[in-house]
């Protein structure tokens, strides 16, 4: 079964809002009160919790100025030194580890680097990883997760 409703906006026009859904009656419900969120949102000048326009706190800060702990897997050589290149490259972009694991077991000429990183901007971390990816010991492309606390 596949609902729809259409919006007729002052500026926006008719726009239609479609999916699959739990029946009639749910579906209604759900919508109903999301509409009416917004009204009352509307209606209070903005001060009603529960619906928040984009920008309404301000603009939001360029991704390369976000400061975040980071996850860094890499694929590498298993050979003496090739930790001291991987940090050489985080120090000369003042990124500080937090932890390192490199399980054993692995067969082959590439085994996992797992790093846990100190907080960084993400340009920083960005440009050490684009560093770090160019090493002749590095055997993949590098994955790199955010750590959000």
């Amino acid at each position: 079964v596949f609902n729809a409703w259409m919006v007729r906006g002052d500026l926006v026009g008719d726009t239609l809002f479609y999916g699959r859904g739990a029946g009639q009656d749910p579906t209604t419900s759900s919508v109903i009160s999301d509409l009416a969120q917004a009204a009352i949102w509307y209606d209070s000048g903005g001060k009603a919790f529960g619906f928040t326009p984009h920008g309404w706190y301000g603009k939001c800060l360029p991704i390369e100025h976000v400061s975040s702990g980071y996850y860094l897997r890499l694929s590498v050589v298993d050979a003496p030194g090739v930790l001291a290149q991987v940090a050489s490259i985080l120090g000369s972009h003042q990124i500080g580890i937090s932890s390192v694991i490199q399980p054993e077991g692995h067969e082959g000429d590439a085994v996992p680097l797992v790093l846990i990183i100190h907080d960084a901007s993400f340009d920083r971390m960005r440009t050490a990883v684009e560093g770090i990816q160019s090493l002749d010991c590095v055997k993949a492309e590098p994955r790199l997760l955010w750590v959000l606390s």
